[in-house]
């Protein structure tokens, strides 16, 4: 009996045990249906944050042609999501991100640099689009005329002037040489016979027939025929705005022409520079289409 009496006991005390198990377990489960339900909504808030989150980073504010200088007229500032910002990053070897965009915090650090080759307005600018100083054209001119040497020729700024929209490199250039030379001549003398005499006379003398046109440079070493044709690229509005433009043209106006020569050439044009007063004078010969 009394073996019955306790078996029925801890049945009483299983059968009350069990309401409070499975109410712990309720609980837990609602505890952490919570906890997940509150981090969902945590994230949920987070992304909406990051994607509501701006970053003001650099933009050209103008089209800008191969080896101009950055200056601060040529930038404004553009606000982008900070998801379209990280979509910009480039990942390295390793996974570490390194970034391309400019911050505009940052542009004091761009200004003065170069552009590494045309670009438009409107672009968001990265650090791979400049270079720290201008681009040395020289081995790429070597390169394109092989055996000749790359050579400054002396000629008139409205010479020059005259032919900066129609040149290009590779083009063929006539040279003729304008200078004064004394002359020793004979002339009859007051006793019936003759006396040598000097004078000064001019001459035109062909100093070159096609040879090859390098570049063109403007007061600031920037190369002209590059910046044509970055011109010729722009839209009939744009070119129109540059045309009235006085920085443009300031840009656009030759100092120095650049040819490319053999020794022999060189050696000839050296020549008819220690003459007395030369200039010298170029023609455009017909381009063969």
């Amino acid at each position: 009996m009394k073996l019955g009496r306790q078996s029925l006991q801890d049945g009483f005390k299983s059968a009350f045990s069990r309401p409070k198990i499975n109410q712990s377990k309720r609980e837990l489960m609602i505890f952490s249906i919570v906890v997940i339900a509150t981090l969902l909504i945590a994230w949920v808030i987070y992304m909406g944050f990051k994607a509501e989150k701006t970053i003001t980073v650099v933009m050209l504010n103008n089209d800008v042609y191969k080896n101009q200088t950055i200056s601060e007229e040529d930038i404004k500032p553009y606000d982008m999501l900070q998801g379209e910002f990280e979509k910009y990053a480039v990942v390295k070897s390793g996974g570490v991100k390194k970034r391309r965009l400019i911050l505009w915090e940052e542009r004091n650090k761009i200004l003065n640099g170069f552009a590494a080759y045309p670009l438009k307005k409107d672009t968001l600018l990265e650090y791979r689009d400049l270079i720290k100083s201008r681009a040395d054209n020289k081995d790429t001119v070597l390169y394109t005329f092989p055996g000749k040497e790359i050579v400054p020729l002396e000629v008139g700024h409205g010479e020059l002037e005259a032919f900066k929209a129609f040149l290009r490199p590779g083009d063929r250039l006539n040279v003729q040489a304008v200078f004064s030379e004394d002359v020793t001549i004979v002339k009859p003398d007051e006793f019936g016979g003759t006396k040598p005499e000097t004078v000064q006379v001019f001459k035109t003398e062909t100093v070159f027939g096609n040879i090859m046109v390098a570049d063109l440079l403007n007061a600031r070493g920037e190369s002209i025929l590059d910046i044509y044709e970055w011109y010729n690229n722009l839209s009939i509005w744009d070119q129109s705005k540059l045309d009235s433009s006085q920085s443009f043209r300031e840009k656009t106006t030759p100092r120095i022409l650049l040819v490319a020569l053999t020794p022999e050439e060189k050696e000839r044009y050296y020549y008819y520079l220690s003459k007395t007063e030369v200039r010298f004078k170029i023609s455009l010969p017909q381009r063969v289409r």
